[in-house]
C-alpha cells in the first residue's frame, strides 16, 4: 500500500471493483492511437457488461485453474478516487503452462510518464515471484510503443521474438514484440525436452 496521500494508490482488485475497472478500461482503450498516442490496443470499443463479467470470471479462479487472473488497480488521489491504471496477470489456457503468466497493463494518458508503470510492474512482479511462485512473466508490446518497450526492458524483460504484421488497426500494420521476464532460474523447474 502506498503511504503518500498525493501519490495514486495501488491495491489488489476485488470483485467489487469490476464495474470501475470496466469503466476505466473502456476509457483507456479509447485512447489507443488517438491524439498522438501509439496504438496499444486492438479493440476499438468494448461492452461494459462483458468487460466486467470477464474480469469477475478471471479474478474468481484459483491459481491452479486455466485462465485465472489477478489485477492491481492504480487509483487517483482525488477526493473521489477513480481507477486510472491497472496491471493484470493472466494464467494460461492449460495447466502445463501454470508456471507462467501474461502481463496486461495500462494507464490513462494524463497519468503516464510519472513512474506509475514501474510501480505497477514492481507490485505484480513481487507477487508473481514471492506469492504465486511463478517462473516467468510474458507480454506482448507493439513495436511502435517505444515508451512501454523501454519500461519493460528497464524492468528486466527481454525480447524473445516478433510477430510481424500481427495486427491491423485503423489501417496501420502493427508488429507485436514478445518479451519475457525470468523470475527464477529456469534450470530449477525441470528438464527441458530436446
Amino acid at each position: 500500500m502506498d503511504l503518500s496521500p498525493d501519490l495514486p494508490s495501488i491495491a489488489p482488485a476485488q470483485r467489487a471493483d469490476a464495474r470501475a475497472f470496466a469503466a476505466y478500461l473502456i476509457e483507456h482503450v479509447a485512447e489507443s492511437g488517438r491524439r498522438g498516442a501509439p496504438h496499444f490496443a486492438v479493440a476499438t470499443s468494448l461492452i461494459p457488461e462483458e468487460v466486467e463479467q470477464n474480469a469477475l470470471d478471471r479474478w474468481s479462479k484459483a491459481l491452479d485453474e486455466p485462465l485465472w487472473g489477478r489485477a492491481w488497480l492504480l487509483r487517483s488521489s482525488d477526493l473521489r478516487p477513480r481507477v486510472i491504471g491497472h496491471i493484470e496477470l493472466r494464467g494460461g489456457r492449460v495447466r502445463a503452462e501454470g508456471h507462467r503468466a501474461v502481463v496486461a497493463m495500462g494507464i490513462l494518458a494524463p497519468y503516464t510518464g510519472q513512474g506509475h508503470g514501474r510501480r505497477l510492474l514492481e507490485t505484480a512482479i513481487a507477487w508473481a515471484r514471492d506469492k504465486a511462485g511463478l517462473a516467468y512473466l510474458d507480454l506482448g508490446v507493439f513495436s511502435n510503443n517505444e515508451r512501454a518497450r523501454r519500461l519493460y526492458t528497464r524492468m528486466g524483460f527481454v525480447p524473445v521474438g516478433t510477430r510481424e504484421d500481427a495486427f491491423r488497426v485503423d489501417g496501420i500494420i502493427l508488429d507485436d514484440i514478445q518479451m519475457t521476464l525470468a523470475l527464477r532460474d529456469p534450470a530449477a523447474g525441470g528438464a527441458r525436452a530436446r
